[in-house]
């Protein structure tokens, strides 16, 4: 079910289905990606309780197996809505037996849409309604328009980080359904510079991910007329980078992430995962990202 937003030059859709926001305009521009099927068919989704692929699609929490597959079961979820006002929108996921039968724990999971004349901003808050510990991972998956005008090209934008970065960009594998491998290269992006320029044979393998950036946000631009967004990912570790391969599809994912997909040759334990959370008996987590338009 889609729920409108308004402002007084803004206007954006929630939807019951994963709690996504699916579109986000100003001025009658759209910014998020409208999921055409062809490309992909999400638009910005809740990765919960996992982030990646998992290794067969498997993972042990306490040591029992469970099969918990890609990015999670969230984003294909049906949120209730439990607050809508003209500006705001608050979606609740709560355990159920079917989310037993992947992920053994219980828990609250809130998503909170808010809108202004400038863009908008995402928060995720997860509730632990467990008798004891909860350990999960979070991440963001939004997907911008790109290029943003008629006759630009995907190849005219540029990513600019805020701090000169010197970091390995690595890949997920294109088998097996996109591992991190240690014995891969890394891409040589973001060495001694902070501007990453979009090009799609980059990403003819899987999402670019980097993990230890200085920086907090990241611009979306074009090259010469210097507009886009910008993305605000404080309180992530790790960002990813996406279009899908070989598709030159008109849009680009920037994705932060508190937890990474399976490494090759990993445990299998999910307390083992980098960046996994884990909350005590009535604790509450929240982190969130913000998209400011640059016009």
């Amino acid at each position: 079910m889609d729920t409108k937003m308004h402002t007084a030059h803004a206007e954006a859709v929630g939807n019951t289905l994963g709690g996504e926001l699916v579109s986000y305009k100003l001025d009658g521009q759209e910014y998020v990606w409208q999921g055409l099927p062809e490309y992909w068919a999400s638009h910005a989704p809740v990765l919960f309780p996992t982030v990646g692929a998992t290794i067969d699609e498997t993972v042990k929490f306490g040591g029992k197996p469970y099969s918990l597959k890609k990015h999670g079961f969230a984003r294909k979820q049906e949120f209730r809505l439990i607050e809508a006002t003209g500006d705001k929108l608050v979606y609740e996921l709560v355990d159920n037996e079917e989310s037993h039968k992947v992920y053994p724990y219980k828990f609250r999971l809130l998503i909170t849409h808010k809108i202004d004349n400038n863009g908008f901003s995402t928060t995720y808050t997860v509730e632990n309604t467990d008798d004891g510990d909860i350990c999960f991972c979070i991440g963001g998956h939004p997907g911008f328009v790109c290029p943003m005008k008629d006759g630009e090209a995907f190849s005219d934008y540029e990513l600019v980080f805020e701090k000169v970065e010197n970091e390995d960009v690595i890949y997920t594998t294109n088998y097996g359904g996109g591992y991190i491998d240690a014995s891969l290269p890394a891409v040589d992006k973001l060495r001694n510079t902070n501007v990453w320029p979009l090009e799609y044979d980059d990403y003819d393998v899987d999402v670019l991910l980097t993990k230890k950036l200085k920086s907090r946000k990241v611009k979306l631009v074009n090259k010469n007329t210097r507009k886009g967004l910008e993305l605000d990912f404080t309180g992530f570790n790790a960002l990813g980078v996406w279009t899908p391969p070989k598709k030159h599809a008109p849009f680009v994912c920037l994705e932060p992430w508190n937890g990474l997909p399976a490494h090759l040759g990993e445990t299998g334990n999910f307390e083992d995962k980098p960046y996994a959370i884990t909350l005590e008996k009535g604790g509450k987590y929240s982190v969130g990202y913000k998209v400011t338009i640059i016009k």
